[in-house]
């Protein structure tokens, strides 16, 4: 099971920082963030949170591992759900889907988590491409809950389709399934259920879009 010394570690690496730079930003020395990323020693209690915040990372999640840690306080403003960094759904034309190592939390506020039946299969995933604009805009972040996978006509879906993952609406028609974009410029594309490798992850409950500048 890798500890708190791998996460440090990988975290660290992520945010491009050397171990001299975050040694200065936590008020430590390079040999101390050495130590806690070896396992020789563990971080003091008083330094965890401000580690933590400087990582961009949940400080419970950080201490033990556990993407749902801090999820049990019922008051919590916000649910923190796993990021498949390394996995993009296409909101064109599909985007390969790629292994992923490690995972980044994300902030949703509890009322959307309210009415989501399970929590643990709550993920999110970023979105390339512009099918699901002005709804989803590309770089988007949606979150997922793959327990939910019947089609429910006119929700958004992630789907597996060959190798590709996507983002459309779906809607049942006999023996055939319809994929929808929200772009105008993308035409719906109808397959036969005997004929469709079509893989339903599951349902959009939430999405997270910046700005154009």
């Amino acid at each position: 099971m890798r500890n708190i010394g791998f996460r440090i570690k990988n975290k660290r690496k992520l945010r491009g920082l050397t171990q001299e730079l975050l040694a200065k930003k936590v008020g430590v020395t390079k040999a101390a963030v050495s130590r806690w990323e070896t396992g020789k020693n563990t971080v003091a209690s008083d330094k965890l949170s401000l580690l933590a915040d400087i990582l961009e990372v949940n400080a419970d999640w950080l201490l033990t591992g556990d993407l749902f840690a801090s999820q049990s306080e019922a008051d919590s403003a916000v649910f923190w759900a796993p990021l498949c960094n390394e996995v993009c759904a296409s909101a064109g034309n599909g985007e390969i889907n790629c292994d992923y190592t490690d995972r980044e939390l994300i902030p949703i506020p509890q009322r959307f988590i309210r009415y989501q039946n399970n929590r643990e299969t709550i993920f999110c995933v970023l979105v390339k491409g512009d099918s699901m604009s002005p709804v989803l805009l590309d770089g988007s972040i949606i979150a997922v809950n793959s327990i939910v996978n019947d089609i429910r006509d006119g929700r958004m879906y992630l789907i597996k389709q060959g190798d590709l993952l996507r983002v459309k609406v779906l809607q049942r028609l006999p023996n055939k399934i319809l994929l929808q974009s929200y772009n105008v410029k993308f035409k719906d594309e109808i397959y036969e259920d005997k004929d469709t490798d079509i893989q339903i992850l599951g349902e959009v409950f939430w999405f997270s879009s910046l700005v154009p500048i």
